[in-house]
């Protein structure tokens, strides 16, 4: 009895997790909607294209080596003593070498499901992140500068703040008991944080002001796509 209720348990599991992880994709359309909405006519279809054109790049690269640093760095720069980088003990590879991202330990695992699942969720996480940085330089960077960004916002600098808080063996989770509710920090504040330093860097949109420095107002161009 007790196996067929945990069955069901990671049956229901796993459907529930999936059905939230197809609904995230509806984060990217209202992403989509709100650039669009913010920018100005000429700008419509990069802005469309440089929020689309992310999720291949993120996609391929958090395959190959995002994944890997989630599980790779959790105790950072060896802040702790514990599991930090993966170590192979066996099976063929050697013992104490550091399993590389294209090593058969750390592939995704397509019979795993609730690693799937995981895998899945964290993918939508790096658009997620990558998305959050384009909807703050819009109007303000080339679409191939903003290609490297999205790659290294979602396929590196927030995994590894991932790494830290959300693996059950990071160092923010075992030494400072760090609880990140509705992904606060390790997504919404390090990619605020990164698009911040964007920002610095590009400076205003141009027409933003005058040429006396008066600052003109550049309203949304559809309202209502803004508001959904």
């Amino acid at each position: 009895m007790d196996n067929e209720l945990s069955a069901l348990n990671t049956i229901f599991t796993e459907f529930y997790y999936w059905v939230t992880v197809v609904l995230m994709l509806l984060i990217h359309v209202g992403f989509c909607m709100y650039e669009v909405g913010v920018s100005r006519y000429k700008n419509h279809l990069r802005t469309l294209m440089k929020n689309t054109i992310l999720i291949p790049l993120v996609t391929v690269t958090f395959f190959f080596f995002g994944w890997w640093i989630y599980g790779a760095f959790p105790n950072g720069p060896y802040i702790f003593e514990g599991a930090g980088l993966i170590l192979q003990t066996g099976d063929g590879f050697g013992a104490n070498q550091l399993a590389l991202p294209w090593d058969p330990i750390m592939a995704v695992n397509m019979q795993d499901h609730i690693r799937m699942v995981f895998w899945a969720a964290f993918l939508l996480f790096s658009w997620t992140a990558a998305s959050i940085v384009s909807g703050s330089v819009i109007e303000r960077i080339r679409t191939s500068s903003f290609g490297i960004l999205a790659i290294a916002m979602g396929s590196v600098f927030w995994v590894i703040d991932a790494s830290w808080g959300w693996h059950y063996n990071g160092w923010m989770v075992k030494m400072l008991g760090y609880h990140d509710a509705y992904a606060s920090g390790v997504i919404h504040a390090v990619a605020g944080g990164f698009a911040l330093g964007v920002l610095v860097v590009l400076g205003p949109r141009i027409g933003k002001f005058a040429s006396d420095g008066t600052p003109r107002n550049i309203g949304p161009r559809n309202p209502w796509l803004v508001s959904f």
